[in-house]
């Protein structure tokens, strides 16, 4: 097709273009969608919009992705829309570009990249599943108009989907606006252990985002080699300071409150601390609800 650039190099040939433009299919939908709105006597002030929208269209045409994106607006597709009885191109976010957006709301620390994609639509429901999924419904409601709730205490066995359906609520309060971080709390505390032996802040400055970000969610806590540095200095700075400021904190794991607590009673050099044991069970049950997942393991079916 030739183009509005062209013509003035082709004067001859401008009839002929402009006809090509207002006969193609998506030109004559617009022309008829909003026929009311426009005048087509003015047709000629905005053929360059209806060119420029033809060109730009032909480039979503087998859209790969947003890294792929050729638009002049990265990630965002033409459209035609009615303005002063004119028609002219605009730019609209496309689907590529919205899910972009709300993966940048999740932080994930040590997450399979897989598990971004999580939802409820997706999950396979059971008898055994239905306490989450209201509980979790309920949790997201009351969030979004109160901005507060408590979190879900997830446990039960390996391969349950505890990881999924945290994942699952992360994706949905993200696509809202809420910034989530995701995180995999065994990998988590390596990090940060050996951030603590490097010259850098970068350890202290973990646990400060972790305190401080507007829902947190710690996958398989309790699955960590346990030392008292660990409890008081990590865990116990980042609940400590969400359960006074009233920020949302999920969990995962394997074991149960009572069991949690005695993980966090003994050390690994034997050590029994309790009382400290008891602190770190008590925040997190002041955080959250508990829900027993049981059921299908799904690594067994895979």
């Amino acid at each position: 097709m030739q183009r509005i650039g062209e013509l003035m190099a082709k004067p001859k040939n401008a009839q002929e273009a402009y006809r090509e433009i207002i006969d193609d299919p998506s030109i004559k939908e617009a022309l008829s969608q909003y026929g009311d709105e426009i005048e087509l006597s003015l047709i000629s002030s905005y053929i360059s919009d209806l060119d420029e929208f033809l060109r730009n269209k032909e480039k979503c045409q087998g859209c790969k992705g947003i890294d792929h994106c050729c638009q002049p607006v990265k990630g965002h597709y033409p459209m035609l829309k009615p303005v002063h009885k004119q028609l002219k191109v605009s730019y609209t976010p496309c689907q590529y570009a919205l899910n972009q957006r709300h993966l940048e709301n999740i932080k994930s620390f040590h997450m399979p990249s897989d598990i971004l994609n999580a939802n409820f639509e997706r999950f396979i429901m059971d008898p055994e599943r239905v306490e989450f999924y209201e509980k979790a419904t309920l949790f997201i409601n009351e969030y979004m108009s109160t901005k507060k709730g408590r979190g879900l205490y997830l446990y039960g066995p390996f391969g349950t989907g505890k990881t999924y359906m945290l994942s699952a609520i992360a994706n949905i309060l993200s696509q809202r606006g809420i910034v989530c971080g995701l995180v995999y709390f065994p990998e988590l505390i390596a990090e940060i252990k050996s951030g603590f032996n490097s010259e850098t802040n970068g350890a202290y400055d973990k646990i400060e985002q972790l305190k401080e970000i507007e829902i947190l969610m710690l996958d398989d806590i309790g699955s960590e080699s346990m030392t008292s540095w660990m409890r008081d200095e990590v865990l116990g700075r980042i609940l400590n300071y969400r359960m006074h400021q009233g920020l949302p904190t999920f969990f995962s794991s394997n074991l149960d409150y009572q069991q949690l607590q005695h993980h966090y009673s003994y050390t690994q050099k034997g050590e029994i601390e309790e009382i400290k044991g008891a602190r770190v069970l008590e925040r997190i049950k002041a955080l959250t609800v508990p829900v027993k997942i049981a059921g299908t393991n799904y690594r067994q079916k895979r």
